[in-house]
C-alpha cells in the first residue's frame, strides 16, 4: 500500500503541474478546488456508512491481531484513495483546457454504426419497459461510489493475497488514470445527453424528451445535467463537475469490481456481470455515454486483468501469501 500512496502522489504532482500550465490558476480557482476537496472528504463519509456494517464484523473475520497489522496499510490506503479522487476531479474538470472536446461527432456516428444505425440510447428506452429503471439507478451512484472510492480501503483490510492485491491496485489505476485521464484526455467528449449543446443542432432532441418522459425526471436527472453544463460553462472545479464521456469510468469500475468478485467466489462471477451490465445500461439510458464508451472500457480492463494474470509472480517480482509450515503465520 505505500507503493499505492507513493503512485498516488505522483499522480497528483504531475496532474496540478499540468492544471497550472492549461489553467489561469487563481485565488478563487484555488477556493473552489479547497472546496471541492472539503465535499469529496464528506463524500467520503457518507460512503463509510456502507461499510459500516462490514467494519463491525472485520475483527471477527480476520482476527484482532491481523486486523493491527493492517492499520498502516489502512492509512495509506485511504490517503492515497482520497488524494487520487479530489486530483481526478480537477483533473476531469481541466480537459477541455487540454483538449477542446471534439470527439462527439465520430463518437456518435460509430455508435450508431455499430447498433444497426439506430442509436444506443433508444435501444436502452426501448428495452425499459422490462427494467424497474428509477428502482435501480442508484447502482449507478450511492452503490458505484462504494468500490469507486473504498476498492483499495477494502483490498487494505479484507484481502491478504498480495498477487490479487497487487493485480487490482494495477486494475484501480487502469481505472483512473489510464481510461479517466489518459484517455479521457485523448478522446475528449461529452456525450450525448450534451451533444446539442456543444456541438449545436438537434442531433439528440429526442433523448432529451425521452429523458424527460420517464421515470427519470422524477430523479432530478435534469438539474444535474444542468449543473454540470453550468459547471463547464463557467470553467469550474467543483466535485463532480467534470464532464467527459470517453471511455467510461462507471463501466470501467465496475468490471474490475466484477472480475474481483469472479476471482474470490466463482458463484459472485453472476451478480458481478449483472453490476457491469446495469451500470452499462444506465450510463446510456440517460444519456451520459455513448455505448461505445462502455464497450471500450469493459474490453481494456479484461483485456489488462488477463494480461496480469497471466504474468507470473517471479517474473514480476510478487510473492504470493502463504504459510508457513512451521508456525501457520501469514507470509508476506
Amino acid at each position: 500500500m505505500r507503493l499505492f500512496f507513493r503512485i498516488c502522489v505522483v499522480y497528483a504532482l504531475i496532474s496540478l503541474a499540468v492544471i497550472m500550465l492549461v489553467r489561469d490558476v487563481g485565488f478563487e480557482l484555488l477556493f473552489e478546488a479547497g472546496r471541492a476537496t472539503v465535499e469529496f472528504a464528506t463524500a467520503i463519509l457518507s460512503v463509510v456508512k456502507w461499510t459500516l456494517p462490514f467494519l463491525l464484523v472485520l475483527p471477527f473475520l480476520i482476527g484482532l491481531r491481523g486486523l493491527a497489522a493492517n492499520l498502516g496499510n489502512l492509512c495509506y490506503a485511504l490517503a492515497g484513495s482520497s488524494l487520487l479522487q479530489a486530483t481526478f476531479s480537477l483533473v476531469k474538470s481541466s480537459i477541455p483546457f487540454v483538449v477542446p472536446f471534439y470527439a462527439d461527432p465520430p463518437l456518435a456516428a460509430f455508435d450508431r454504426w455499430l447498433h444497426g444505425g439506430v442509436d444506443a440510447w433508444v435501444i436502452a428506452h426501448r428495452w425499459a419497459g422490462q427494467i424497474p429503471v428509477a428502482q435501480i439507478f442508484p447502482l449507478y451512484l450511492e452503490v458505484w461510489l462504494f468500490p469507486a472510492v473504498g476498492f483499495v480501503v477494502f483490498l487494505a483490510l479484507a484481502d491478504r493475497d498480495r498477487e490479487r492485491q497487487m493485480r487490482f491496485i494495477a486494475l484501480y489505476f487502469t481505472c483512473w488514470v489510464l481510461l479517466g485521464t489518459a484517455l479521457a484526455v485523448a478522446g475528449a467528449s461529452v456525450g450525448p445527453v450534451f451533444y446539442d449543446a456543444l456541438v449545436g443542432g438537434d442531433r439528440f432532441e429526442a433523448l432529451t424528451a425521452a429523458l424527460a418522459a420517464s421515470p427519470m425526471a422524477t430523479n432530478n436527472l435534469a438539474d444535474v445535467q444542468e449543473y454540470l453544463w453550468a459547471s463547464y460553462e463557467r470553467r469550474g472545479v467543483a466535485l463532480g463537475s467534470g464532464i467527459s464521456a470517453f471511455p467510461s469510468v462507471h463501466v470501467a469500475v465496475a468490471t474490475m469490481v466484477a472480475l474481483y468478485m469472479a476471482e474470490r467466489r466463482w458463484w459472485l462471477a453472476p451478480p458481478g456481470v449483472a453490476f457491469v451490465a446495469a451500470i452499462l445500461f444506465l450510463s446510456v439510458y440517460t444519456g451520459y455515454h455513448y455505448a461505445v464508451d462502455g464497450y471500450f472500457s469493459i474490453l481494456v480492463v479484461a483485456a489488462i486483468w488477463a494480461a496480469l494474470r497471466g504474468m507470473r509472480p517471479a517474473a514480476s517480482g510478487i510473492r504470493p501469501v502463504g504459510l508457513r509450515p512451521d508456525t501457520g503465520a501469514v507470509a508476506s
